[in-house]
């Protein structure tokens, strides 16, 4: 069936009015400030088969996520046993597909003429699962198990209700279990919200235009993609980068390198240069290095282009099963952001070669989260304060890069100053910018910050970081940001740094310091204006020794 470009165009408006109204569900049911404020979670729809049309919410690398959670469904239970109002939840990466253990992932199928056509479906951080830890994501993991309960594709609801022993058994498992479970049933109705949309518009529409929509959607992007590397030079180009270490053996950095090959229309992302699986939790499932290597293509290429299952078609990529973006069972993989992001970066830095107006200089690198368990927060029950580590955008041809965002999924926020203090017993004594913490060049990364706490009772406290040791670098000529660092200060000591996956117990009265770095330079430094110069030292970014030192800016002219 052939459909007129404004039909197809006007569906694929309603469906993406649809998985915006899934994201928005669920982020206004959040009962944990990282699903309700960072927004580390997504909603979105696949077809009857996983294959994925439409994501909403910021984070698009859990687009492939997506197709492993349904299919992993679908293993264990066939579409034609489903029923109107079931719902499926797993956190099982190697089964469920997401990256790491305390993302909960919910399908939720749609039905037309008794039969499924569609999923709903929702990726969500959880604060706490079980584990090692509070927070779940622990500095001494050495296997998957260590990371918290393991759930495979289960039945969690149908429409008489949530199963009780599933729901008994996670709460069994959490430190924080109605938060869990308040974010958890949040995630099912935001999908059978979705999927009762979908089904409207089945109704509506009809199922071949409809589907036929979907189709064109999927055969547009595939060839978007492909047209996009098609204009690029044939050849090959390298970039890699460096982990500080896995956790388990400090002594050594961990490599991440890619081979970009291009011919024709043909990309072909070959990872195999990388260095095999970690004992510690730095390990990152292979789904989501494809989808922030996907990403990287498309934000290199035409960042308007959809991440949905048709941009995966048009891309190879080469990771041989057992490297640390491609684990085996039961690799630990909690801490994989920083290396999920060390990829992302190189995949950009490699394909910037083939496509030089769209070249950026790589972000900081110093993403992560910390966690932080109470045994009573200002609720007087036990709670665990599970932040993000935001970092900066690297400059481009262009402009500066953009300060304190996160790369990757630019639209997960850290945590507001007001509501931590409201809801933990936790007080904020600094935010504020890091002064030369950006890379410098004609045009400068986003600068950092540093933002310190003061714990008010005991606690333990976790933190997953990264970039201390190994630096981000700069483009074209620009300068690298310096390392980050975290620092703790206990009540009458001097601050110590800590290494970037540490457990502490702390006692009342202490500091955490945490200084991320910016990101890196685009163009030589000497070519900046001066009077961009100035004005960075007139707000602060920039120090008058450092403008003198990195861009030759004279005494009299600061």
């Amino acid at each position: 069936m052939s459909l007129d470009p404004i039909t197809t165009e006007v569906v694929l408006s309603r469906l993406r009015e649809i998985t915006a109204s899934m994201a928005h569900a669920l982020f206004h049911s959040g009962y944990s400030p990282i699903l309700r404020e960072s927004q580390d979670g997504t909603a979105g729809l696949t077809d009857r088969d996983g294959r994925v049309i439409m994501v909403g919410g910021g984070l698009q690398y859990h687009s492939l996520l997506y197709s492993q959670a349904v299919t992993g469904v679908l293993e264990r239970y066939p579409a034609a046993d489903m029923s109107e109002g079931d719902s499926f939840v797993s956190n099982d990466p190697y089964k469920a597909g997401n990256s790491h253990v305390p993302d909960m992932v919910v399908a939720t199928p749609a039905f037309h003429d008794g039969r499924v056509v569609a999923f709903g479906v929702s990726v969500a951080h959880k604060a706490d699962v079980g584990g090692l830890v509070p927070g779940s994501s622990g500095a001494a993991a050495r296997e998957i198990f260590h990371d918290g309960i393991l759930l495979p594709p289960v039945l969690f609801a149908t429409a008489e209700g949530v199963h009780p022993e599933v729901e008994a058994i996670l709460r069994n498992n959490s430190r924080i279990p109605d938060v869990v479970l308040g974010d958890l049933r949040g995630q099912v109705g935001a999908t059978r919200l979705g999927a009762t949309r979908f089904q409207a518009l089945l109704r509506e529409y009809g199922a071949d235009t409809l589907l036929g929509a979907i189709e064109e959607l999927l055969t547009r992007t595939t060839a978007r993609v492909r047209s996009e590397v098609a204009s690029w030079p044939d050849g090959e180009f390298e970039a890699e980068g460096f982990l500080d270490h896995d956790g388990a053996d400090r002594s050594r950095p961990v490599r991440v390198h890619v081979r970009a090959i291009k011919a024709g229309e043909r990309l072909t992302l070959d990872f195999s240069g990388s260095d095999p699986q970690a004992p510690g939790p730095v390990n990152t499932t292979r789904v989501t290095a494809r989808a922030v290597s996907m990403q990287a293509v498309l934000a290199a290429s035409d960042p308007s282009i959809p991440m949905n299952a048709g941009a995966f078609e048009a891309v190879e990529f080469k990771m041989p099963p057992g490297l640390v973006l491609s684990p085996q069972f039961p690799a630990t993989v909690n801490h994989y952001f920083p290396t999920s992001h060390l990829v992302y970066n190189c995949v950009l830095a490699a394909i910037g070669r083939f496509n030089p107006h769209r070249a950026v200089a790589p972000s900081g690198l110093g993403t992560g989260a910390i966690a932080v368990g109470y045994k009573e927060g200002r609720s007087g029950r036990p709670t665990v304060q599970y932040e993000i580590l935001i970092t900066s955008l690297g400059g481009t041809r262009d402009h500066d890069g953009a300060s304190i965002v996160m790369p990757v999924n630019h639209f997960a926020p850290g945590t507001p100053v007001e509501i931590l203090e409201t809801e933990y017993p936790v007080a904020v004594r600094r935010y504020e910018i890091w002064p030369d913490s950006a890379g410098a060049g004609r045009w400068r990364g986003g600068t950092g910050f540093v933002r310190e706490y003061e714990f008010l009772t005991d606690c333990m406290l976790t933190v997953r970081s990264a970039n201390h040791r190994q630096a981000s670098w700069g483009l074209n000529g620009g300068g690298g940001p310096p390392t980050s660092r975290t620092t703790i200060q206990n009540p009458g000591e001097e601050p110590s740094e800590v290494d970037i996956l540490e457990t502490r117990s702390l006692q009342a009265g202490a500091r955490l310091a945490i200084f991320r770095s910016g990101g890196g330079g685009y163009g030589n430094p000497g070519e900046r204006p001066a009077e961009l110069v100035r004005q960075d030292v007139e707000d602060g970014y920039v120090s008058r020794q450092h403008a003198r030192e990195a861009y030759g800016l004279a005494d009299d002219e600061s």
